[in-house]
């Protein structure tokens, strides 16, 4: 009789670990399926999907309640953030239009003026209000390009571009604000055609704000140099300058909209050039960093924009 109930336990603490285990088994792998199922739901959120349990379970139901209110109220967020960046895209092309047009007929009537009998105190007064009537004009400008850079709807047409002629005929193009820095200025590019998959007129104006930041803020020295890596399929236009001072606090925040160092607060600038940079650079699916070195004990900036090699090129360097 003993052996028979030893018998009966064993049979029933067999079956109960069976129980458990294929219960576990099930859970582990329902656990293993949400996982997947929450990794592509996270990879696009715009799709109105849950995650579910196969396995039924009342906590990890629970759990899995709250995770889906979580990717509800994120979707929910982002709806609301799509409104608002569009609102205020907007709300600056009104803007950016009332501004532009009275201030058009400002800078009209002021190239009217006839300076022949003022004096010479008023020549220069007159020559202020034009210097800032054109910053204000370019202020205006760029608020407006920064507003649609950073729209979901600015679809950039890529194509083939010959990097090393472009950035030869920016640097010409901005010979005359590098000239007068009396800045000591070296471009090196491949003698080997540099091709990158992007836009043509969007790197124009990524190296012509670059250019044009270190033409205001570069100490003696300027250097750009253009290379590609067939092995790792990119290019990259590097542009460096030295600088009086840059701690990493503010080569972090350099492209953060309208800051600007303390040293170039007298300067007649928006702070928008690089991050209008940046986000062209992205919208062509690359990459642009600021980081600080040291040369032969002077700190400088080095700014780099890495871009798609085309499979036409085949340069190393």
């Amino acid at each position: 009789m003993v052996e028979g109930i030893l018998i009966g336990a064993l049979v029933a603490a067999l079956a109960a670990a069976g129980y458990f285990f294929l219960r576990y088994s099930l859970l582990r792998r329902s656990l293993r399926d949400a996982d997947c199922e929450l990794s592509e739901i996270v990879e696009d959120l715009g799709e109105n999907r849950i995650v579910k349990l196969a396995a039924p379970d009342r906590d990890l139901e629970a759990l899995l309640g709250t995770v889906n209110r979580a990717l509800a109220r994120i979707r929910s967020e982002a709806v609301r953030y799509a409104r608002r960046e569009a609102d205020l895209k907007s709300q600056i092309e009104r803007i950016s239009h009332d501004l532009r047009t009275p201030l058009t007929s400002i800078l009209g009537y002021l190239a009217l003026v006839d300076e022949r009998g003022l004096s010479e105190e008023t020549r220069e007064s007159l020559a202020i209000v034009r210097r800032k009537a054109d910053s204000l004009q370019r202020l205006i400008g760029q608020f407006y390009e920064l507003s649609c850079v950073r729209g979901e709807d600015c679809l950039l047409d890529l194509g083939e571009v010959e990097v090393g002629r472009l950035v030869k005929e920016s640097i010409a193009g901005q010979y005359r604000l590098l000239s007068e820095t009396g800045l000591d200025v070296s471009v090196s590019v491949p003698p080997d055609a540099v091709i990158t998959w992007a836009n043509d007129a969007a790197v124009e104006r990524v190296v012509a704000n670059l250019v044009h930041n270190a033409g205001r803020y570069a100490k003696t020295t300027f250097e750009v140099r253009v290379f590609g890596d067939s092995d790792e399929g990119i290019v990259l236009l590097s542009f460096a300058n030295d600088v009086e001072s840059l701690d990493e606090g503010d080569v972090s925040r350099l492209f953060e909209p309208f800051y600007m160092v303390d040293g170039s607060r007298t300067q007649e600038s928006s702070g928008l050039g690089l991050t209008i940079a940046q986000h062209l650079v992205e919208r062509m699916g690359g990459t642009l960093t600021a980081q600080t070195e040291v040369r032969d004990g002077a700190q400088w900036l080095r700014f780099e924009v890495a871009l798609a090699l085309a499979a036409s090129t085949g340069v190393k360097e």
